[in-house]
């Protein structure tokens, strides 16, 4: 069969198979919405929120944890929100639907998708750590960019699994990059799958942009800082083994990323990684409750 015949039924395929992802959960749309409203009150989120049961015991177990760090307890959304802010309680709110809505589901029989969580966990804590420190002002979009950077390779797993099971097998088995198995099987990547479910789901561009081209940030319009702060959060995590992405090996930072970092007066470089990881760790010692989320029937 013709190779362009072949691309373009698999394309096809994928294209049906995000199309029928689930949507954002209504609570949570509507969450986004109320956020980027600068008329929206603290008590008027938390009412949004309240309705959803489930999600309000999440957010102030979350709130409480240690990655959080309150010296007292939050007992209310309402608290929570005045406490830590109406875009870190959206963050958890959104970051606690996302994981529900890809939990269970067979996938492939050849990845630990648990494992994959807790890397994109891990990546969302490190471009947390990095954005703070470089006092950008997007903290916290950098904790959901950084967790679901990888959305794409969970949708492979749940909905494209033999593919996925192919794609998997090549790169432990033939030497093939990640990259490479899947531009071989798929005819595209898990970042712009990522994208895709992004654009479906009417996420912030910034978000968007970071799961589209956490690979490529120069290519970002909107945010190219973010998106290579979620970069060089990615490439931490593979460094300290923190979970599993399906990669054999870590992929260097394009100089292309600190070019983008000295752009924005910003000093860093391959030089100041090694303590960076170190830090990251630290960090992620501190996740202990947002990591249990992962492992709740």
């Amino acid at each position: 069969m013709n190779d362009s015949i072949t691309q373009t039924r698999r394309i096809k395929r994928i294209t049906e198979s995000v199309i029928s992802l689930p949507t954002l959960p209504t609570v949570v749309s509507k969450m986004l919405e109320l956020v980027d409203n600068p008329k929206t009150s603290a008590a008027s989120l938390a009412r949004l929120i309240s309705t959803d049961q489930t999600l309000t015991a999440r957010i102030l177990k979350l709130a409480n944890s240690a990655y959080y760090g309150f010296p007292r307890e939050i007992y209310t959304v309402d608290t929570a929100i005045v406490v830590l802010g109406f875009n870190t309680v959206k963050d958890m709110g959104l970051s606690l639907t996302v994981l529900d809505v890809f939990k269970g589901g067979a996938g492939a029989d050849s990845f630990d998708v648990s494992k994959l969580w807790e890397h994109s966990i891990g990546c969302g804590i490190g471009a947390k750590m990095l954005a703070r420190r470089f006092r950008s002002p997007l903290v916290g979009e950098a904790f959901v960019a950084g967790l679901l950077h990888d959305i794409g390779k969970v949708i492979l797993n749940h909905y494209l699994a033999g593919e996925f099971h192919e794609i998997i097998g090549m790169v432990r088995n033939d030497g093939r990059t990640l990259d490479e198995a899947e531009e071989v099987v798929l005819g595209t990547s898990h970042a712009e799958i990522g994208g895709w479910l992004a654009d479906k789901w009417r996420l912030p561009k910034i978000i968007a942009e970071s799961i589209r081209y956490h690979h490529a940030p120069w290519e970002a319009q909107t945010a190219p800082l973010l998106v290579a702060v979620v970069a060089i959060s990615n490439y931490l995590c593979h460094c300290a083994g923190i979970g599993n992405s399906g990669r054999k090996n870590p992929v260097s930072p394009d100089d292309r990323v600190w070019d983008i970092f000295s752009g924005n007066n910003i000093e860093i470089s391959a030089d100041a990684l090694e303590p960076l990881e170190t830090d990251l760790l630290l960090e992620y010692d501190q996740a202990e409750t947002l990591l249990s989320f992962i492992h709740e029937d």
